[in-house]
């Protein structure tokens, strides 16, 4: 792989040399001098595709030809959908705003069967994936004290049936599980509606969900606790893998335990986007020049000494592929048979899947600190306590009129709707 993105990245270079686009000279500069790239994200913060996002985002800057500012923005919703949908349908074309969402996002479309879908995969301007799952795996995480050991377990008539915590509908997990439950006869529902990858944690963490996948990546990355050994999960599955990784071979693969030829032909099909794990896009009709510095300031930014220093404290997979290999990937799910797809649809159509039921603690108290992305301290009944307002999840006012996190101040007195110390906040009534 390291030597195919190597060639890859040398064509692209030879390419800008032959095409005079250096960032150096003047048509360069005007690309994207003096601007802002943004750089949309589909989950909230904390998450594996906020980590991947985001440390991409600090790179790739110095790249672009002009070297533009580039922010993140999260803009959480319908597991990603939200932000596909906006980058498709609203972004400017002009290369100033790409983002990341689902992996599966494209595989969602292509079976049809959901209004919520408003992109043609193949028009997406692709920019490339950071991951392309080389040495990843996504993994079933189940908790110890629900006295499953292996996946066999679940497959027993009468074993208990665990709940699985995952944001929302098109979301990998959420679908994976239902997948799974489907070609592998697994005793499993599916829970959704948690906002993003830290609640998912949590939800499982303290017991309020059995289970949950996730990508082995993100956990080394985001909750490095679940791979202790005091670990309150083991692992029993791990899924988009031809062969089992080394760091689980004694886990099963789920191509391993499909019981038959057709439920292993559709595990095939939904793990495609695994090879594109970590993907970004812009909207289509980004002109060619535009699509070419963005893809090669993609690549360059892997290949940085920072950045690969950086990811290699966040133990996140550095295996990126340029944007036209993304874009063949994506060709390439398009034309997988459409009875694959069908089944696809007909499981999604009758999803046999919960929303959460959320027991809300409310408290009354004094904001004492605010810090990034919405989070802040406060104070009640004289103990200090952790929470964060998110834009799209907290439902906030402030002295009776709706507002956004930016406008909340230390000394505001509040009453919060949260889970518990260190969870985001589902509402919130402030006064100044």
């Amino acid at each position: 792989m390291t030597h195919r993105i190597g060639a890859i990245a040398g064509l692209l270079a030879a390419g800008a040399l032959a095409a005079g686009a250096l960032p150096g000279t003047a048509g360069a500069q005007e690309m994207f001098g003096g601007k802002t790239i943004k750089v949309v994200i589909g989950y909230g913060p904390g998450g594996g595709y906020d980590i991947y996002a985001r440390t991409m985002a600090r790179h790739i800057g110095k790249y672009l030809p002009g070297k533009p500012n580039v922010v993140a923005q999260n803009m959480v919703g319908a597991g990603s959908l939200r932000a596909a949908n906006y980058l498709y349908n609203q972004a400017p074309k002009n290369g100033t705003e790409f983002g990341m969402f689902a992996r599966n996002l494209p595989i969602l479309a292509f079976a049809g069967g959901t209004e919520q879908v408003r992109y043609d995969p193949l028009k997406f301007t692709w920019i490339g994936t950071s991951s392309s799952y080389t040495d990843d795996a996504y993994l079933m995480a189940i908790r110890k004290d629900t006295g499953i050991t292996d996946i066999n377990d679940l497959r027993q008539r009468g074993s208990k049936e665990l709940k699985f915590a995952s944001t929302a509908f098109g979301s990998t997990g959420h679908d994976i599980p239902l997948v799974l439950r489907e070609t592998l006869g697994i005793n499993v529902q599916v829970i959704h509606g948690y906002p993003g990858g830290n609640t998912l944690y949590l939800a499982v963490d303290r017991g309020e969900m059995d289970g949950r996948m996730l990508g082995y990546s993100s956990i080394k990355s985001a909750h490095r606790e679940w791979l202790g050994k005091d670990s309150p999960v083991r692992f029993v599955l791990q899924f988009a893998r031809e062969t089992r990784h080394p760091d689980f071979s004694d886990v099963p693969t789920a191509r391993e335990m499909a019981r038959s030829k057709a439920d292993r032909d559709l595990i095939v099909m939904m793990e495609a986007p695994y090879f594109l794990a970590r993907p970004f896009a812009g909207p289509p009709g980004i002109p060619a020049d535009r699509t070419k510095a963005l893809r090669d300031a993609f690549m360059a930014a892997h290949k940085d000494p920072d950045y690969v220093r950086e990811a290699g404290k966040l133990k996140i997979d550095v295996s990126p592929l340029d944007g036209g290999r993304v874009t063949e990937i994506v060709e390439e799910m398009s034309k997988f048979p459409r009875d694959l797809y069908d089944r696809y649809a007909k499981i999604l159509a009758n999803p046999k899947s919960a929303p959460r039921e959320i027991k809300w603690q409310i408290v009354e108290g004094k904001l004492t600190k605010l810090g990034k992305k919405g989070r802040f301290e406060f104070e009640a009944g004289g103990k200090g306590f952790k929470s964060r307002a998110q834009n799209r999840y907290t439902k906030l006012s402030i002295d009776g009129k709706q507002a956004k996190s930016k406008a909340l101040k230390a000394g505001m007195t509040c009453k919060i709707w949260y889970e518990g110390n260190g969870t985001s906040a589902g509402r919130m009534e402030c006064k100044n």
